[in-house]
């Protein structure tokens, strides 16, 4: 129900499900693993991406990993609160902890401005959680 003395904070932002939709439209390969997933576990869903993002990294695929870069580029102002906590926590986290963690100094240098910010942002909260 709307009211129009409260703000919708859903309103003009992008939902799970057009999100995963727009990701296998531009990543095919993606389809069957996250269509296997259930469609409200997203931070599995993006899950499977971080990882086909370190896939990139590992093997040097550079060009695929700025297009990865590019649609999260893309999407970030637009994401609802579940994709933002997705983002930062399954992907961020994914990129800044996982098995490519000692490259991504080089690799975040490869990022598109507002993920980097965002990347950048992410570490240094989980920096601060750490120390606590």
């Amino acid at each position: 129900m709307k009211n129009n003395n409260w703000t919708n904070l859903v309103d003009g932002k992008m939902n799970p499900n057009e999100y995963y939709s727009e990701m296998i439209t531009e990543f095919p390969i993606l389809k069957n693993e996250i269509e296997n997933e259930e469609p409200e576990m997203v931070h599995f869903r993006m899950e499977i991406f971080s990882s086909y993002n370190i896939e990139q990294i590992k093997t040097k695929k550079h060009s695929e990993l700025k297009r990865c870069f590019e649609f999260q580029e893309s999407r970030i102002e637009k994401l609802n609160h579940e994709l933002i906590n997705a983002m930062n926590v399954s992907y961020c986290e994914s990129l800044l902890l996982g098995e490519c963690a000692k490259e991504m100094a080089d690799i975040k240098e490869l990022m598109t401005p507002k993920l980097k910010r965002f990347y950048e942002e992410y570490g240094k909260y989980y920096e601060e959680l750490t120390k606590s």
